[in-house]
């Protein structure tokens, strides 16, 4: 359940920061901009799985 509230976080962050690209006028490729989301969740997640891990140690 976790997992599908990743992506569905991960997708509704790239529509929006997609669409305020297009509005300010610099327009990226969607891929670009999921990519990014999907990098900063993934490092966000691998980063507090550490930090917990190190306080329970």
């Amino acid at each position: 359940m976790v997992l599908i509230k990743l992506w569905l976080i991960t997708i509704l962050a790239t529509i929006v920061s997609w669409y305020a690209l297009k509005l300010v006028n610099n327009p990226k490729p969607l891929g670009w901009v999921f990519l990014f989301w999907l990098g900063v969740v993934g490092v966000s997640s691998i980063l507090l799985y550490l930090i917990s891990v190190f306080l329970v140690a």
